[in-house]
């Protein structure tokens, strides 16, 4: 007996000790990634600070302008930002210099770096299956933008989101001609580009956890968009394809490959590539509040496809509403998803719920989002909830040192029906398991 007793206390110290030195390990990598992030900010604070001209993107470059002429909050637009952009990066009453006579070089970059303590747990049980610590460099951008003549606006974007393992590629790249009809009325947009509402999107979010609801769009083909008093459109024609017959998704989990589901369409699915997707959106504002509507009809999409395709696209149709309140804004949406993966009848909807309140004039703002995610029954689809359906809280805090430089603190909860966890990379994928996110960070943009 007093072996036993002995064993059993050796073998409860020696778990004590594996505790504390887990627990003094993180507290060391904490301690070393908070000062590393306050070595980084202090850094780049007196290295910007002497010229402030030079502290801000290359469209404040060229014009001048501070940032917060055209961001609410960086990097989220304000309705002078919609402008410009949708003018194809003119001010008012110009037409945009050729891109030989700008003074300054049409470039940006962006950089995205965070510490993230995980918890994941089983969504069936409630058990803790693993717990993460580690700083990551989430995501890398470079930009080229501007006028290159007179009413011609363009845009390339390359970008590596270094922390999902995935490649530097070009995420963005259009030409636009502006004017076609006076004043905006009308202009044409050609290349890879966004299908979004510019007051909501998934490339100027303010929090690192990526939207759940399907916000936008990456597409290629053309666009006809323009203002006209308080209405704001657009309208595209674009390719239009599945993924091929057999294909596997490769992410770095940790430095190393992990190779995910294998996508199987079946050879009866129409894959060719054709310039047969289209959508329309439109906005309205009245007294600095506006409401959008969109529709989307495409068979490219992010869900499995039936095991028997009987030739349905997928639609969307989705209605926005953007609420400002100095100094809160409210964003409310609603999506609802027709025919997923090419299923008869099968639909999913998605409510959107996020405020944003400015606590302290251009300096402190606070991000709180709620969305759900819920999809139809339907025998023998590969969509069912119970790998699609799931909710996620977000509440993120947001400190600008300077109005390209902000320090993030950010909480994520994600409550999914299934086992898989945050597919989100693409628009309408699904929230499948369960977990929950500590993170700190920064974002600067040059």
């Amino acid at each position: 007996m007093a072996e036993g007793r002995t064993a059993l206390n050796h073998q409860c110290i020696h778990s004590c000790q594996n505790r504390f030195e887990f627990k003094e390990e993180t507290i060391r990598k904490f301690l070393v990634t908070m000062m590393a992030l306050a070595t980084i900010s202090v850094s780049l604070t007196i290295l910007v600070l002497p010229d402030p001209a030079f502290a801000v993107p290359s469209f404040a470059r060229l014009h001048g302008l501070p940032c917060n002429e055209c961001h609410s909050s960086f990097p989220r637009l304000n309705p002078f930002g919609m402008d410009y952009k949708q003018r194809g990066y003119r001010l008012p009453g110009e037409e945009g210099l050729f891109i030989w006579d700008q003074k300054t070089l049409p470039l940006s970059a962006m950089a995205v770096g965070r510490l993230r303590i995980s918890h994941r747990d089983n969504p069936a049980t409630g058990a803790r299956t693993r717990t993460r610590s580690q700083f990551e460099l989430e995501e890398v951008e470079l930009m080229i933008a501007g006028t290159a003549a007179p009413k011609v606006g363009y845009f390339i974007e390359f970008e590596q989101e270094v922390a999902d393992g995935a490649a530097f590629t070009a995420d963005q790249a259009w030409v636009q001609f502006s004017d076609l009809l006076p004043a905006s009325l009308l202009n044409l947009r050609a290349g890879i580009m966004l299908n979004e509402f510019y007051y909501i999107s998934q490339k100027r979010r303010l929090t690192f956890q990526r939207y759940l609801s399907p916000i936008t769009f990456n597409v290629t083909g053309v666009e006809l968009n323009g203002t006209w008093r308080r209405l704001r459109f657009a309208g595209g024609v674009v390719n239009d394809e599945r993924n091929p017959p057999s294909a596997t998704n490769t992410v770095m989990v940790g430095g190393t490959p992990v190779t995910s589901q294998t996508i199987s369409n079946p050879q009866t699915v129409n894959l060719q590539t054709r310039l047969q997707g289209y959508y329309a959106w439109v906005t309205y504002t009245i007294a600095d509040q506006t409401l959008g509507i969109r529709y989307i009809n495409t068979k490219s999409n992010s869900d499995n496809p039936s095991p028997v395709i009987d030739g349905r696209t997928r639609q969307q149709l989705d209605a926005t509403v953007n609420l400002w309140f100095a100094p809160v804004e409210v964003i409310l949406g609603y999506f609802h998803n027709f025919d997923i993966g090419g299923v008869n009848r099968q639909q999913r909807r998605s409510f959107l719920a996020e405020g944003i309140v400015e606590v302290l004039s251009e300096k402190l703002f606070l991000d709180t989002r709620f969305e759900l995610q819920d999809t139809a029954f339907v025998a023998t689809s590969p969509n069912n909830p119970t790998t699609a359906n799931g909710t996620q809280v977000t509440a993120n805090l947001t400190y600008y040192l300077l109005p390209n430089i902000r320090l993030i603190a950010e909480f994520d909860k994600v409550s999914g029906e299934g086992t898989g966890i945050f597919a989100f990379a693409d628009p309408n994928s699904s929230a499948t398991n369960s977990e929950e996110r500590y993170m700190l960070g920064f974002q600067i943009g040059l």
